[in-house]
Order: C-alpha cells, then structure tokens, then sequence
C-alpha cells in the first residue's frame, strides 16, 4: 500500500486521497470515480474519516486544561489539581443597629436568627440580605446593640436528608442553582428527633485529618451544581445509620447587588429562651454601615485556567508572588488584579514584609473590614518571619478628549452614531488588551488606530490624553498631600495641573481649585462677576514635571468636591503613551472622556 498523507483533514482533501490511493492500482488506474456509483461509497469512507478524526481531536483537547472547552472537563482536570472553582459569591455588608426593647426587660442578649436579616431596593429590584449564622448582642438598659454584623444577599436554603447506609449510591447533591459555598454550613444530629447536633467543616485538603474529625469535601458536579463528599472513617468521620444531615446555604444574585448601603430591617431577633420582644423598635446606624462588596458571578473557564496551576504550585503556602495572588483569588473571588512585592523594594527598604495592593471588580478599593479579612486569612499561609500588609491600590485614570471627522458622504450615520461606535471600539479595545491593570500601559497609536477604523467613512481623529487621580482628604485637619503620577507632565507656560473645586477653611465661602504656575502650586477662586480667576495664594505646593509628582503643604480642607468629599486632580502628560507601575492601577475612564463627531 503506497504513503498516505494523514496531515489533511478536510473532507475534500480526505477524499481526494481515498481517490489516489484507488488510482495506485491497477483495477482502478484509469477509472472515472465522478461518474460511477463508486463515487457515493468514496463520499461515505471521506465524511467516517472526517468525523473520527474530528471526534478525536475534540476527545483529545478535552484532555488538557489549557484546550478543554467544556465546562465538566475544565473542572474534572482542575480538580486532578486539588483546585475546586470558586462558585458564585454573595456580597457581603456589615450592618450596625439598635433593638430597643421599649420595655424593661430581664433578657441579658439578644440573638438575630440565621437567615433573617434586611431587605433593600437596589435598581429597582428587591434584595435580601441576611445573616448565616446566629449572632448575638448583650442587652443594656433595655437595648441590645449589634456591631457589625456581617449580612449577605440571598435567600437562605435547608436541606435535610436522612442517612441510610443501605444504599450504597446515596449522595448528598445541592440541586438549588446560584449556591454561595462559603455560606455552607453542615449540621448532623444523631437522629430525626434530636436536637443536639455536630457541625462539620468543609475542609480543602487532608492534612490533619483523622477519623473523628467531623469534616466535609465538596466537589462540583454537571450542571454548576454540588456535592458533598463526607468521611469514610479513615479521613474523616463516616455517617451512621438513620442520623439527620442538615445542609443550609445561600441562593444569591451575585454582583447584582454591589454597592448597597440602605437597608429595612425585617428580620427575627430572639432571647435565649426563643422568646421575640413584644414590639421592638429598630434603629439602623447608616453611618456605621459599610456598603456590600465581593459579590461574583460563578468562576469563569478563563479564571480556572488561570489560577488551578498557580493555585497547584502554591501548596498551601505563601513565599513567592504567584502563591500570594493564587491563595488571594481564593480567599476574596472579586478580584480584578494584584500587585504583591516585597518590602526591600520600599523607600525606605521594610524588610520582612511583603505588600499585597488589591483591585476589586466593582469598586475602586477594598473596605477596611475586608482587607482585615483577608489579612487574617493569609496568615495561615504565610511564612512565619512574613508579614503580609495590604495597601489601597493607586488608581491613575487615562481621560481622552477626541474629535473625530467623518465623511458624510460614505455613511448614512449622524453624529451620534459614529460617536456611539467609537465609544464601544476603545471600550472593547481596552477590554481585550492589558490596559486596566497593575503595570498596565496605555498605548496612544493604538487606541487613535482602533477610532479611525471604527467605521469606513472616518478620516482622522485629533484625540488628546489627561491623566487624573482622585484623593480623598483629611477634613479639618492642616495636613501634607503627595500625588503621585509616576509619568512626566507637560512642561508649558501654560498650567497643565486642574482640580475639581473644594473649599478650604481660610476661604470657607469660596469654592476654591489648584492650577500650577511656573512650578508652584497656586489656590484661586473664579469672580462671579467677571468669570476671571482670583489667586487667593500663590504658593500651596511644587510640581515636579519630571517625576511626574505633585506635592501640597498646610491645606486644611473643609469639604470636597463630590459627596464622598473626593477631589480630582488633572495633569497633562508629557507622552501620550501612559505606564503604570508597582501598586499604580491603570484605568482607561470612558465615562469621563469626550468623543465628538463632526461630518465633513
């Protein structure tokens, strides 16, 4: 039989060479294969080839977590890793508020029952956030105080299934799509009338294990759906006949409900003895409340395949810069990206400390109850003589102000059209690229490329660039304010600094900005009359162009610009290409930059 090329795979070239291999010998060296029946027969032998060779490469690159594409497969092969995908995440908010009895009262707590809590509205949909596990407050002069108190959105799920060692295929699945695993809680009571019960632990790996320890594994199973896997007696305890298996958790929205700082309290609080007061009255302090943060929709296939290798190579232990940022991802989910470095790289060096900045999905910074969270939790990994700090992330906003001219003769769009389909080609470009990150960079020729081929009928685009960062001041206080750039400004007799305005406490009845003049900072006011600026001092601060830092002494700041008292600072770049490096987080602004069509 004469050399078969196996290299081709399309059904036109599996046929042809069906074709030549039939030609090779004599009964066929002359025949007219296109005008017989022989023809159908050599068409059934090329589509079999065809569809066993695609079968078997599909088979194969489901083998591999880099080329898998199924959902089953990629976490079959992640956990061959000892990884399990983060499930979807409720965000989480903490609550502070008052229960006063209106009474005199014997009761010395007061307990807020598991899986009650708040209700909001939140884009004009009903959101419930509770707690998932009893929490208790002690009662002073007829008022118990709850401090704190973590709640999370969802609705709050029991199941319960009765143990029988007889079925050997009995299996403890979590049917309910949209399962918060952290909110996982596990109680086993010796039987269906017992109300004493012991809870287990979800447990990631086996170290320490023994056969009493009342631990659980969890696995995902088809559909985005999970099973608990309990012991066997040898790692972990086994489960006895006829004992009841209580599995509550949370069904949550996710990120839907990001942001939320407003709550009505709906839930059941009781005393030791189950008893509610008569007719509490409930005063929720809003501004103790910090808003819900870390919500995620369920681990993508991307995330998985990302972080199961890291995750595989950090074994539980926090040394080098991937181990940390793998360990991060599974302890806090809603994370866009990290920067960790060591502390010999401060200035002034800190040895024995590494500093972990953290960008969260739908927010500029983490709040300081989850930094302290994650804190804590990377401690059991760390190395002992390591102490992990976490640093707000140093956001540096990219602004564009682009004019974009279009002949009007090669399309039908108006202005607002060609502005519309600019608009969404940067915010795909930058989506699709390493912009918006740590150690990000902005690429001026690419992204004034991507808006003249936006659409056929666009000639050029004049587009300009504006590096702006926010700070939030110290209200009342004289205090010292450094920003940092970490790219040059502009050189120019003209300022190239602008803030958004505030009011200082020397001029409380002027709404006051900074502009820079010949290297100095200087604070003015606008004149009413005549619009004209009116400098108030003409010295508040330097400006170092060349390291791209902006330094103010003696400000005392009354109120800010925004309602969070946020101020904005606006610099002019010296190059259009923007870098960001270290704990500085690139963001693109879409929202604060102006793109204008103009017909030509």
């Amino acid at each position: 039989m004469p050399y078969a090329q196996v290299a081709n795979l399309d059904f036109e070239d599996i046929k042809s060479s069906i074709k030549e291999y039939l030609r090779s010998t004599s009964d066929f060296t002359d025949y007219d294969f296109e005008g017989s029946a022989f023809a159908t027969l050599i068409d059934v032998l090329a589509y079999n080839t065809y569809y066993t060779a695609f079968n078997t490469n599909m088979v194969a690159n489901e083998l591999f977590l880099s080329s898998a594409t199924l959902r089953d497969n990629v976490v079959s092969i992640a956990k061959q890793l000892g990884y399990r995908p983060k499930s979807i995440t409720s965000p989480v908010a903490y609550v502070t508020f008052d229960v006063d009895y209106g009474t005199t009262t014997t009761d010395t707590e007061l307990l807020l029952k598991a899986g009650t809590g708040f209700v909001t509205s939140y884009d004009n949909t009903l959101y419930q956030y509770v707690a998932v596990k009893d929490v208790k407050a002690q009662v002073v002069n007829n008022v118990a105080t709850f401090t704190n108190v973590p709640v999370r959105e969802g609705s709050y799920i029991t199941n319960t299934s009765i143990v029988n060692t007889a079925l050997k295929s009995q299996r403890y699945v979590i049917d309910n799509p949209g399962v918060d695993t952290n909110t996982i809680t596990v109680k086993v009571y010796e039987n269906v009338n017992s109300t004493v019960f012991e809870e287990f632990l979800l447990i990631d790996n086996i170290l320490n294990a023994t056969p009493t320890s009342k631990i659980f594994h969890l696995e995902e199973i088809e559909d985005e759906r999970y099973e608990l896997v309990f012991g066997d007696g040898v790692i972990g305890r086994a489960l006895q006949n006829a004992e009841k298996v209580e599995i509550s958790y949370l069904i949550t929205n996710g990120p839907a409900s990001n942001g939320v700082k407003s709550f009505s309290f709906n839930g059941r609080v009781e005393n030791a003895n189950g008893v509610s007061p008569a007719s509490p009255t409930v005063t929720i302090d809003a501004s103790a409340t910090v808003a819900s943060a870390g919500g995620e929709n369920i681990e993508t296939l991307d995330k998985i395949k990302y972080t199961a290798p890291r995750a595989y190579a950090a074994q539980n232990r926090a040394v080098t810069s991937n181990d940390y940022d793998a360990l991060i991802r599974n302890i806090y989910p809603a994370v866009s990206d990290t920067i960790i470095f060591g502390g010999e790289d401060q200035d002034p060096p800190q040895y024995g400390r590494v500093y972990i900045a953290i960008k969260p999905e739908d927010a500029a910074y983490l709040t300081s109850v989850t930094k302290a969270e994650i804190k804590r939790e990377l401690k059991k990994y760390s190395v002992a003589s390591v102490i992990p700090e976490l640093i707000d992330p140093s956001i540096l906003y990219v602004e564009l102000g682009s004019k974009i001219f279009y002949d009007r003769s090669k399309t039908s769009d108006k202005p607002a059209q060609i502005q519309s389909k600019v608009i969404g080609a940067i915010q795909a470009y930058i989506d699709g690229s390493d912009t918006e990150k740590f150690n990000g960079k902005f690429r001026y020729s690419k992204a004034i490329a991507v808006i003249d081929n936006t659409d056929l009928s666009i000639n050029s685009n004049l587009t300009s660039v504006t590096m702006r960062k926010d700070f939030i001041p110290i209200l009342n206080s004289t205090t010292f304010y450094e920003i940092c750039y970490q790219n040059a400004f502009l050189d120019d007799d003209d300022p190239v600094v602008s803030s958004t305005g505030f009011v200082v406490t020397e001029y409380p009845n002027y709404t006051v900005y900074l502009e820079d003049r010949l290297g100095k900072i200087v604070l003015y006011r606008i004149d009413s009359a005549t619009g004209q600026k009116v400098v108030l001092n003409d010295f508040v601060g330097t400006v170092d162009y060349e390291k791209g830092e902006i330094k103010m002494n003696n400000l005392t700041i009354i109120k800010g610009s925004f309602v969070d008292n946020r101020i904005q600072l606006r610099v002019l770049p010296r190059q259009n290409d923007i870098i960001a490096s270290r704990e500085v987080y690139l963001d693109v602004d879409i929202a604060n930059s102006s793109f204008i069509a103009y017909a030509e």
